[in-house]
Order: structure tokens, then C-alpha cells, then sequence
């Protein structure tokens, strides 16, 4: 009996599997990419209500996952900011960095955060 019982602890543990992420590894600050719905509906005159749909359910799934991970939370409006490196960025002193909204500070950059105290995220202008 412990002979069987050898084998099938053998065989059980020779199936290997690979590493898989640690649960609750969700990487919430990478903005998904909403302007994917006006882009491929450009005859479409409401595409843009869409679009505004999908960034604030976005915004609120993001705002949930981390409240319960104990992290910063997004704001729920997407801004529309100049990209990082044009003039414009630089004449404001705003601009989209990575989807967030950073402004310009004497010796760098703060990130902007609304009234609540969470961080705006952006789509580059």
C-alpha cells in the first residue's frame, strides 16, 4: 500500500507548471484605449458619447480595484492634454505623460489630482 502511495506522489509531482502572477497584480494605471471606438466609427455622430461611456466605466472599475488593493485611485474624467515634448506642453506647463496629467513644476514635473485627491488621467491631444 505505501508502495502505490509512493508512486502516485511521484507522479503527481513530476507535473510542473510555470509561474503564474501574484493574484491581485492588476496594473490599473495603464489607461485602456477608449478612442479605438470614435476611430472606427468616424461616420458615426454619437461615437463620441461611446467613447465618454467607456472612459468613465473604465475610470469607476479602476476606482474599485484600488480601493480594495489600499492604492491611489483615478479620477473619473479623462482630460485632454497636450503630449509630453510639444510646444504646447511646454507654453502650459501641462501635459499627458504615460495617461496621467503631470504639471510643470519649478525643477520637474507633479502629477495634477483633483479635488478628491485622485489622479487625473489623460488621451494626448
Amino acid at each position: 500500500m505505501r508502495w502505490i502511495a509512493g508512486v502516485l506522489v511521484l507522479t503527481m509531482s513530476m507535473h510542473a507548471s510555470a509561474q503564474s502572477k501574484r493574484y491581485g497584480d492588476v496594473s490599473y494605471q495603464q489607461p485602456q484605449d477608449c478612442s479605438i471606438i470614435t476611430e472606427q466609427n468616424r461616420l458615426n455622430p454619437y461615437g463620441y458619447l461611446f467613447r465618454e461611456q467607456c472612459e468613465r466605466m473604465d475610470a469607476s472599475t479602476k476606482q474599485n480595484v484600488a480601493r480594495i488593493l489600499g492604492r491611489p485611485q483615478p479620477s473619473k474624467r479623462v482630460l485632454s492634454v497636450p503630449a509630453h515634448g510639444t510646444e504646447e506642453a511646454r507654453r502650459l506647463g501641462v501635459a499627458c505623460m504615460g495617461g496621467l496629467v503631470m504639471l510643470r513644476i519649478e525643477n520637474g514635473w507633479q502629477q495634477a489630482l483633483d479635488k478628491d485627491h485622485r489622479y487625473y488621467t489623460c488621451r494626448e491631444r
